[in-house]
């Protein structure tokens, strides 16, 4: 069970905006403690989630509150199909790929680089690739080697297309991204930054296995107003839970807000018995898309 805070931060949602749209759409109905307080199930969430990203594809909150979650569903999925390349794409990478064919990969890449903005880049393209190739490798149809190939490229083409959109402002907010030490996984972090830099924020880029003293120190000379943090492992090392909670008693002292992305959060969540009023959990890129954006505004 959730407490409405963790519901908003996992939902993108503000927590007034659940509160509406139980009130007036009865949109989900949360059971109660004995002190009134609201908890929200897995599936309470997993609702909450199809609403909100129904309602940034634009439909009317009034008009999609009554359907059940197989109908929200199905919806989105029809919204999302009108938006999404091909399937081939994917297909077509793959089968470069297992070729050791990394030019037309590259090819291919900057082909629906031209073609797409950013986050349609990022979200419909990037990340589902790279989880294809993810589960190929794990399942011995391509190397470790064919996988490292493309991590490489991707990578360059991340870097590449945010120093390109980036431009350093003492007017912009800065944002801070890493992963704390024991975490060794980057991907999350650097299609965030692509993002980020698109919605014109200072990004600094400190990578992955990055000590908490060190994101502290650079997110206070940086003047960052946000660190973006990714745990992409479920079952965390026990010196990333001892970094976060550096990381979480040093940001409140220094009043910085923390993001938390990525699948381990929820590994993380276990372990906690409350979520610090400065730290908010992302669980999409589309969220944080839209977190960014709020931020901005």
């Amino acid at each position: 069970m959730y407490p409405i805070k963790t519901v908003a931060s996992l939902t993108g949602l503000g927590t007034e905006t659940i509160r509406a749209w139980e009130r007036r759409y009865q949109a989900i109905l949360p059971k109660r403690n004995v002190n009134g307080r609201r908890y929200y199930s897995q599936q309470d969430r997993d609702r909450l989630t199809l609403l909100a990203h129904l309602t940034r594809e634009g439909h009317n909150i009034g008009k999609i509150a009554t359907l059940s979650d197989a109908q929200l569903q199905d919806l989105l999925n029809r919204s999302q199909q009108k938006q999404s390349l091909p399937l081939h794409f994917s297909e077509q990478i793959i089968k470069a790929l297992s070729h050791y064919q990394i030019q037309h990969c590259e090819q291919l890449l900057k082909k629906a680089l031209i073609a797409n903005e950013p986050f349609r880049y990022v979200t419909d393209i990037l990340a589902p690739t790279l989880k294809l190739v993810e589960i190929l490798c794990h399942e011995k149809k391509l190397t470790v080697g064919q996988e490292h190939m493309f991590s490489a490229l991707v990578k360059r083409i991340l870097l590449s297309m945010i120093n390109n959109l980036q431009s350093y402002s003492v007017n912009r907010s800065g944002m801070l991204l890493a992963t704390p030490s024991g975490e060794s996984h980057d991907f999350g972090i650097l299609m965030c930054s692509l993002l980020a830099a698109e919605q014109h924020f200072n990004i600094y880029f400190l990578g992955a296995d990055t000590p908490a003293k060190d994101i502290l120190q650079a997110a206070k000379e940086l003047n960052c107003e946000i660190v973006l943090l990714s745990l992409t492992e479920y079952s965390l090392e026990a010196v990333t839970f001892r970094e976060m909670e550096k990381i979480i008693v040093g940001s409140a002292c220094e009043n910085l807000r923390i993001w938390l992305v990525g699948e381990g959060i929820y590994g993380w969540l276990e372990h906690q018995e409350d979520i610090p009023d400065n730290l908010e959990l992302i669980d999409s890129l589309e969220t944080f898309y839209s977190k960014a954006m709020r931020a901005r505004a």
